[in-house]
């Protein structure tokens, strides 16, 4: 999955946060998706128009300690999940 690609939330998941972790709902399979704290951050980020990259070094600063390079790949796998799961779609120009 390209870092300079652009996403945004998919239309139509349903969010919900208990105690400051994100449930997700696809409505067309019905599956439920827990987000761990980056899975989270990245949700919060997509809901605005935003690439690997900029996702990537956003949250590298949200978490100070993480290396890097695993963060930007951990964001490079969250998206595609994200995107295979129909939780995503490619942002418009």
């Amino acid at each position: 999955m390209p870092l300079k690609q652009s996403y945004t939330r998919r239309q139509g998941i349903t969010e919900r946060e208990i105690d400051d972790v994100i449930f997700l709902v696809n409505p067309d399979t019905d599956a439920l998706y827990h987000l761990n704290p980056v899975g989270a951050a990245l949700w919060r980020l997509l809901k605005d128009r935003t690439n690997g990259k900029e996702a990537a070094d956003l949250i590298c600063k949200a978490f100070p300690d993480a290396d890097p390079t695993t963060v930007k790949t951990d964001i490079v796998k969250l998206m595609a999940e994200f995107f295979d799961h129909q939780l995503i779609t490619i942002a418009e120009e």
